[in-house]
């Protein structure tokens, strides 16, 4: 395998060295949920990155395998202790982005 000089990603409890840069890519939008509307934007993903390890020159199997992997290190991600019983507020507004000025030069 072709991996990227000095470039790892964490997720969970695993730490991933990506076959290419659209590989990491790929994987963040998975593990974040990004542009995901259902199964087949996570097979589409998923595709990719395998794609990605048989052009490095892994078997499409050894690419099979590091998603199965991947998907594992996913599954190991502990949501923070704070963030698991945080209660929304059910009149709560959806908060407003702040617009500013940027001044030439600046």
């Amino acid at each position: 395998m072709s991996a990227l000089n000095s470039f790892a990603m964490i997720f969970g409890h695993c730490v991933w060295v990506p076959p290419s840069p659209k590989a990491a890519l790929a994987a963040l939008n998975l593990f974040y949920g990004l542009g995901i509307g259902g199964e087949p934007d996570v097979a589409a993903l998923e595709g990719s990155i395998a794609a990605q390890y048989v052009a490095a020159g892994e078997s499409q199997a050894e690419a099979d395998k590091e998603i199965v992997w991947l998907n594992a290190c996913f599954a190991t991600y502990e949501v923070p202790p704070e963030n698991k019983n945080r209660q929304r507020d059910p009149d709560a507004q959806p908060r407003q982005l702040r617009q500013v000025e940027v001044l030439p030069g600046h």
